[in-house]
């Protein structure tokens, strides 16, 4: 034995290569006098020619007590004679030897003082069969180091503890232990026999670590039986899953083989339990016994792949009991393909046994049992019957008991158990999947759930067919692992569950999902406008809009159409409103043409993530109510599609007034005493009345099939009004309730009507931009063409995915030249002045009118070569602020204009001093003039004198008739001269032209009756109606006069320009006064005098 102080002692060399052709008669001869003290020197070791290796065999609890064996050429035989001349025990180290006992076959048993043995260690536990390698010393427990370990002294290891074959072994850390050096052959009783460095506290650095197939175990968890389930296997301790993924059948028979199940396996997916993977690497080009041997030193290194399948198995011995009802019904037994029935008679069907029946199958205890015949069922009775307790939990546990008495063939086992199952989704036709059992109710784990269960699940519930589910519940109360129907099932309360455990948590977040075809069904988004919007689908409990494609088929709209009792599909509407924050919807449907069936029996109904354009649909019986006047004030009147209807005041009281507002989003009704004088002609009345029940989704759904027999219209008035606004007076954000309005889907004509309503004129320009109080809901809007003003069209807030309109009336639109009268056309319609592109100058004299209104800018002009801007005239344009468009050019020259005042100013030149005149000349004049005034005096005298002579003979003869009356005359010649002095350059005086035109005016247009028209129509943009001819004459001074025809037709009231100031000259001649209560010719009625939108261009 080495002494423990070797590592301390001082350590010599010995070189005994001098002695080359004889040994050395001594070992000092071959001292050096060289020194190693350094930690790697081993001490030596050596083994004479007279020394006998004895072991002790036969006591693997006690490797120190046993049959003594000696070593002769390689082999261990057993010692007769106790002849040994030393203590075999310490040897061995075991000690001290005891008296030596050879009473057994004459071989020498010997036990020692010191009890010890070989123990496996896995944490610091003692452990089956894998672990690091220890010694137990009486009762002390010292590691083995690994100094020189190999697969021999593992292997052995193995075999001594009857552990089977070793799979592996490793090194793990360690800092000493009882034994180093260990050597062996192979064929030792026990690793303590081995050749080896014993001592109390060797030092070393590793420990051996062992795993033998003895500590592999295998089995089907979580199967209807116990030769099917998922594969586990028990590997150093833990039961571990193994991947699908490369598993094959004859890997499956291999652990059928194992478990006793039969000679043949298949894969089947089980529900995927808890736990990690284990790596299976089995030998090619060998038939394996054991799964063991497909395991290796890499098996327990982390599982990369995440998403792995565990691997099931079915056996060929797997068998189960079910019932040929739910909880009710023939016993039998399923063996692979084969059913049976269990045999019934007095000696083999009892009460304990149908106990034992329906708890296996869930089903509470026997109610009552008994035995019957029937043909087909007779000719299969399995070939054992059971006797069972109450401790067993499956049938299959209790005894079996064979021969069957001769008459087992002639009746079968029938049991009606006291409890029962039922399955049903937790939203009628959609959820999760629900088992109430023995007064328990919890969800299906969805492991093993497949869509052969969600067929017969759907068909069961009468909820048709199933259909993608998009969402998956991620908490559930899982009762069951899995259901596995047999060959028998019709009913999928009648297969096998599988019970979870209640501290298996495996499954808690994976719960069976399904989704019907019954759970699908359409609605318009909005339903106060009937059969008509948006069209959304009911899925997954969630209201999701529906693709324009699915829409484009007739057969698909009819069938949405039909359902909702609105006849047939008309047309596609495009999407209104904001987008669906959930990017789910319907993206294909496949329906039935007349089929007159739900959309939840088309034979197609796909939801999809897909971006896709939404759309909506209009139904042939389609309507709505709109008031007549305001958004939410006046003669109720639906639209349909064969124009407008009154609704009729017959049992249309404060409750369906109330719901109308409500739906109108005015707030509530507004009682009034007041009596609302109709309003507009009524040519038809609805022809169904209403009566509101509680809480109606609408005023739709309070129609009925009563025909009214009241002719008088419904008038409402609710509490509010929505205000339709532009932040800037005629220009900026279009506001509705001080709420911005997105630019999705908006229109020029709806542009037109928010000028309109603002008294300012109609939209030149439209853009959109950031909403200027931040980005929250804000309101959508959608008109109809029945829709007069903003207030009445279809709304609603939501999430903007574009900016908010904003927009420019032609009230606002201004305009100003670089000088004064003239020069540089610049246009100011969008907060900065800007030229404009080329244009034709046909209204020049109304657009200088224009530029009168601004001061003239005179500063730096900034260099503009992309205009944006241009002016469209046509022939009938009233108001060149409305001939703003949008256009871009590329222009160098700018565009000027010159007004009639610019010319005069610019093309007049000073007057040159005048000579003195003569004195002569003038005296002669005046004394000219003075003569012919003298005479014409006297000529009118005489005029005169004879007109009062003719008008005396008149009354003279009264029964003669006068050709004329001079009155009259003299009014035609007046107007005659008038011409006469327009075509050389006179004008009346500017009092004449206000007195005469403004008389025209109010005699054609009864303003005192404004307001009231307005109220009486829809509202409207000034229409324009063509004008006369413009004449423009040039007088001999240059100057550019503008004459309006008296027949041109005044435009807007607010937008007539001022009369323009002309040199005048008063005539002498009598005025003939005009009748004020005579319309102009040609002036246009009130009810015409406002443009259509789009019509100014």
């Amino acid at each position: 034995m080495v002494s423990d102080n070797f590592r301390d002692s001082s350590k010599m060399k010995i070189d005994c290569s001098a002695f080359k052709n004889a040994d050395p008669d001594h070992l000092w001869q071959c001292v050096n006098g060289e020194q190693d003290n350094s930690a790697s020197c081993k001490p030596v070791s050596v083994i004479c020619e007279g020394y006998t290796r004895l072991q002790l065999k036969g006591n693997q609890s006690n490797v120190c007590s046993g049959q003594l064996e000696k070593e002769e050429n390689n082999n261990w035989v057993p010692v007769q004679q106790d002849n040994f001349d030393f203590d075999v025990c310490q040897q061995m180290h075991c000690g001290n030897s005891l008296s030596p006992n050879n009473r057994t076959n004459k071989n020498l048993n010997v036990t020692c003082t010191d009890k010890v043995k070989v123990v496996l260690k896995h944490s610091g536990k003692d452990s089956k069969c894998y672990g690091t390698v220890n010694i137990e010393v009486k009762g002390s427990v010292n590691p083995v180091c690994a100094s020189s370990w190999t697969k021999t002294e593992a292997e052995l290891v193995c075999k001594e503890l009857g552990c089977g074959e070793l799979i592996y072994t490793e090194e793990h850390q360690n800092s000493g232990g009882i034994m180093d050096h260990v050597s062996c052959k192979g064929n030792e009783s026990s690793l303590w026999h081995c050749q080896a460095q014993h001592g109390k506290n060797i030092q070393c650095s590793n420990q051996p670590y062992v795993v033998c197939s003895g500590s592999v175990e295998v089995k089907l968890a979580d199967g209807p039986g116990r030769c099917a389930g998922r594969l586990e296997i028990k590997h150093e301790g833990q039961w571990k899953k193994v991947p699908v993924k490369g598993w094959t059948d004859a890997q499956s028979a291999a652990v059928c083989k194992q478990l006793q199940c039969g000679e043949k396996g298949k894969t089947e997916k089980f529900s995927q339990g808890s736990g990690s993977f284990l790596s299976i690497t089995c030998p090619r080009n060998k038939k394996i016994s054991k799964i063991s041997e497909c395991l290796t030193e890499n098996s327990n290194n982390q599982f990369s792949d995440r998403e792995a399948e565990a691997a099931g198995i079915t056996c060929e011995g797997h068998k189960v009991v079910f019932l040929s009802g739910t909880c009710s019904g023939h016993v039998g037994i399923e063996h692979g393909r084969e059913i049976y029935w269990l045999s019934g008679s007095k000696e083999t069907w009892n009460q304990e046994s149908a106990d034992t029946v329906c708890q296996q199958m869930h089903c509470g205890n026997a109610a009552n049992f008994s035995f019957n015949s029937t043909a087909d069922m007779i000719n299969k009775v399995w070939k054992n019957s059971f006797s069972c307790s109450s401790r067993e939990n499956s049938l299959f546990e209790c005894n079996q008991t064979t021969p069957l008495p001769p008459d087992h063939h002639n009746s079968t086992a029938y049991v009606k158990c006291s409890g029962n199952i039922e399955m049903r989704l937790t939203n009628s036709c959609w959820g999760k999947v629900r088992i109430r059992v023995e007064e328990k109710e919890g969800d299906m784990c969805g492991d093993t759930w497949t869509e052969d269960k969600s067929v017969k699940l759907c068909e069961k519930l009468n909820c048709g067919t199933p259909i993608k589910a998009h969402n998956s519940p991620k908490d559930g109360d899982i009762l069951f692992k899995s259901l596995h129907p047999t060959n028998q099932t019709t009913d999928l309360t009648q297969s096998i569950f599988v019970k979870n455990q209640d501290n298996d948590k495996s499954c808690k977040q994976k719960p069976a999902y399904v989704v019907c075809s019954g759970s699908v069904k359409p609605r318009f988004s909005i339903p106060s406008y009937k059969c008509f919007g948006n069209v959304e689908v009911e899925y997954e409990g969630k209201w999701i809009p529906v693709c324009e494609d699915a829409l484009k088929d007739t057969n698909n709209g009819n069938t949405i159409c039909q359902e909702l009792k609105c006849g047939d599909a008309v047309e596609t509407l495009p999407y209104f409103g904001p987008a669906p924050a959930d990017k789910l919807a319907i993206s294909n449907l496949n329906c039935i043409a007349n089929a007159n069936s739900p959309l939840s029996a088309c034979s197609s109904v796909t939801a999809s993530t897909a971006a896709c354009k939404h759309s909506g649909l209009r139904c042939s019986e389609w309507r709505t109510m709109v008031p007549d006047k305001k958004a939410c004030s006046g003669t109720v009147l639906v639209h349909w599609r064969q124009g407008l209807s009154a609704v009729s005041r017959e049992n249309f009281n404060e409750t369906e007034k109330e719901k109308l507002c409500q739906d109108m989003d005015c707030g509530g009704y507004k009682s009034t005493n007041e009596i609302h004088p109709q309003t507009i002609e009524i040519d038809s009345f609805w022809n169904k009345s209403f009566s509101c029940g509680e809480n109606p989704g609408s005023i739709w759904e309070c129609e009925n099939k009563t025909t009214p027999s009241r002719k008088e219209p419904v008038f409402i008035e609710c509490k509010k009004e929505p205000s339709v606004s532009l932040s800037q007076g005629c220009r900026g954000e279009v506001r509705i309730d001080d709420v911005p309005v997105c630019a999705s889907n908006w229109d020029l004509s709806y542009a037109h009507k928010v000028c309109q309503e603002n008294l300012c004129g109609n939209a030149v320009f439209i853009e959109s931009k950031a909403p200027s109080k931040g980005s929250g809901n804000i309101y959508h809007v959608s008109c109809e063409k029945y829709h007069s003003i903003i207030g009445q069209c279809r709304r609603t807030k939501g999430k903007c995915d574009k900016n908010v309109v904003f927009i420019t009336c032609s009230e606002s639109v201004k305009f100003r030249t670089t000088e004064k009268h003239g020069g540089v056309l610049y246009v100011n319609y969008r907060d900065k002045w800007e030229r404009v592109c080329p244009f034709n100058h046909s209204q020049n004299l109304k657009l200088c009118e224009e530029i009168d209104k601004e001061t003239p800018s005179t500063s730096t002009e900034i260099k503009q070569v992309n205009l944006e801007t241009t002016l469209e005239f046509t022939d009938v344009t009233m108001d060149v602020r409305r001939s703003v468009k949008r256009s871009s050019c590329e222009s160098t020259n700018q565009v000027k204009i010159y007004c009639p005042d610019y010319e005069t100013l610019t093309t007049a030149t000073p007057t040159p001093p005048r000579p003195p005149i003569p004195t002569g000349p003038i005296i002669v004049g005046v004394i000219f003039l003075l003569v012919v005034v003298i005479l014409i005096s006297s000529f009118i005298r005489m005029y005169v004198r004879r007109v009062r002579e003719s008008r005396a003979l008149a009354r003279m003869l009264p029964g003669k008739d006068m050709e004329f009356e001079s009155g009259d005359y003299e009014d035609v010649m007046d107007k005659d001269n008038e011409m006469e002095d327009f075509s050389r350059g006179r004008f009346r005086s500017e009092t004449e032209f206000v007195s005469e035109n403004d008389g025209r005016s109010v005699s054609s247009l009864p303003y005192d009756d404004i307001d009231e028209a307005d109220e009486a129509r829809p509202l409207t943009f000034p229409a324009t109606t063509a004008p006369a001819a413009q004449d423009i004459n040039v007088h001999e001074d240059g100057v550019t006069y503008e004459v309006e025809d008296p027949q041109e037709s005044y435009d807007d009231i607010d937008t007539i320009p001022e009369t323009a100031q002309t040199t005048a000259e008063i005539h002498d001649s009598p005025e003939t006064p005009h009748d004020l209560n005579t319309a102009a010719p040609g002036l246009v009625k009130r009810d015409e005098d406002y443009l259509e939108p789009d019509q100014d261009k």
